[in-house]
């Protein structure tokens, strides 16, 4: 009997497999990432004098945070470079744009009660990203010390100041940036700890999720991120014994957080904006790649084919007063936007060049026109921005990317190798964990495309898809690393010849 006890006991509670003692030094393993993943945003941004300027944006971002741009005019937008200081009072608007962006502003103004600059908000987020390198070196070293580089790969892109110049902005695209880069950092560490790493897990899957909920609460677009960091949270093991719930659970309440958000971003883009997105999406980019026979399923004349090419802002004069117009983008904006994407769904080779232009889009996520370097205070602020880079005239659009020596199908190229990779991963070996960050991170940005010209065509195509080049940039890293690793593990197994 005894011996029967003690076999069942056995079977309902295996033994746990032995764990390797963690490594020592895992806390300053953390500090030191975290200070060199601060001084690279730093020296990135050459101490901070690299910014970008305003193009209109800005206003219903800093608004709510009370800032009134110092200027000879009292604007910020289009004025050769980005405002260097503004006043703090009160909020000037009364709807600002929901975003986790304005929190971090406004917690910024707290240090400078009077004047403020965008400087205070890079030195914020430069130590935020810190924060989040030094906690996924630490959990990442739980499988030993050397693992704690893989939270370098998310980080290595923010070097070139094409994406941390963003965190000196009133835009709310930083905070989408580094929401993207803690859900990266999350995702490195679970990818090398085990599910005994109980801590370590625990950990990483926090910044998993808080990194996609601070992405997605930044710009409703960005919510793509947020299914990559549920997806990833969700198929997740934390502990040895059964059942391992931990991830699910924390992917459930992740999704059940950002539901009121990403619902309220929703409502208020629908209220202010949904005839500029049904405009966009018709006329820069349905009518210009399925031509003009999509005019009769759109409800509109064939006058429309006129203004193919042409954006909402910054292009040549909206058709104020003309009734077609008026009813269908004025008076029934849903609709019209419902009927552009069935009109896609209709003709997939036009979708698919949609696609292939929003994917070329990242291969000039510098946006040279909007400047880097300070403004001047007296400089004058203009009302325009360029037609071309806004997507809002053609055929300047066509000329910005023709211009460009980068290979135009490079990202897609990146896109298919990735998903590729990630499909076949559980038969690389140790190289198929960098296959599944090559994957998550691909189709992520190929998300963000998606929603991006979806959502607003080709108007500011350039800025929109500006974080799916960042989740490229890391997919090719990650696709490097998968080389690398299974390279190493052939010379390996050949002896090391």
């Amino acid at each position: 009997m005894a011996t029967g006890t003690a076999d069942t006991t056995a079977t309902r509670e295996p033994a746990r497999p032995p764990e390797r003692p963690a490594p020592r030094g895992r806390v300053l393993t953390g500090l030191v990432a975290g200070l060199l993943g601060t001084a690279l945003v730093v020296l990135a941004t050459r101490l901070f004098t690299l910014g970008v300027e305003d193009n209109g944006d800005g206003y219903r971002l800093f608004c709510g945070a009370g800032l009134t741009p110092l200027t000879a005019d009292g604007y910020a937008s289009w004025r050769g470079g980005w405002t260097t200081d503004f006043a703090v009072g009160p909020p000037a608007c009364d709807e600002p744009v929901p975003s986790s962006a304005l929190l971090l502003a406004r917690a910024t103004t707290l240090l400078t009660p009077d004047t403020w600059s965008p400087v205070a908000l890079g030195w914020a987020y430069a130590l935020l990203v810190g924060l989040v390198v030094g906690l996924g070196a630490w959990a990442a070293s739980a499988a030993g010390r050397r693992r704690a580089l893989v939270v370098a790969i998310p980080v290595l892109p923010l070097a070139a100041a094409t994406f941390p110049r963003f965190f000196v902005s009133t835009y709310s695209e930083p905070a989408g940036l580094l929401g993207c880069v803690t859900t990266a950092v999350g995702v490195a560490a679970l990818l090398v700890t085990r599910p005994e790493h109980r801590a370590a897990r625990g950990v990483a899957l926090a910044l998993t999720a808080v990194g996609g909920l601070v992405a997605t609460t930044a710009k409703v677009a960005y919510l793509p991120v947020l299914g990559a960091a549920v997806l990833a949270c969700a198929v997740v093991a934390v502990g040895v014994r059964r059942p391992r719930i931990a991830g699910p659970v924390v992917a459930l309440v992740t999704a059940l957080l950002a539901v009121a958000p990403v619902a309220a971003a929703l409502e208020r883009q629908e209220e202010f904006y949904a005839p500029v997105n049904a405009h966009n999406l018709v006329f820069t980019t349905v009518l210009l790649e399925v031509g003009p026979s999509a005019t009769s399923p759109l409800g509109l004349p064939p006058d429309a084919v006129a203004l193919t090419g042409n954006g909402y802002f910054n292009g040549p004069p909206r058709p104020d007063g003309v009734p077609w117009w008026e009813g269908a983008v004025l008076g029934r904006p849903n609709e019209t936007r419902s009927a552009a994407w069935l009109v896609l769904a209709e003709h997939p080779a036009a979708a698919a060049r949609a696609l292939g232009v929003g994917l070329q889009a990242t291969t000039l996520a510098d946006l040279p026109y909007l400047d880097a370097l300070p403004a001047a205070a007296s400089a004058p602020s203009s009302p325009d921005g360029h037609p071309g880079w806004s997507g809002a005239r053609q055929p300047d659009l066509a000329q910005v990317l023709a211009d460009t020596r980068r290979p135009p199908w490079l990202p897609t190229a990146l896109v298919v190798g990735a998903l590729a990779a990630a499909a076949t991963a559980r038969w690389q070996g140790r190289a198929g964990r960098w296959s599944l960050a090559a994957g998550l991170a691909a189709a992520t940005a190929l998300g963000l495309v998606v929603v991006a010209v979806a959502g607003d065509g080709y108007f500011e195509i350039f800025k929109h898809v500006w974080l799916a080049a960042y989740l490229l940039a890391l997919s090719g890293l990650c696709l490097l690393g998968g080389v690398t690793t299974a390279l190493f593990a052939r010379w390996r197994a050949r002896g090391g010849e």
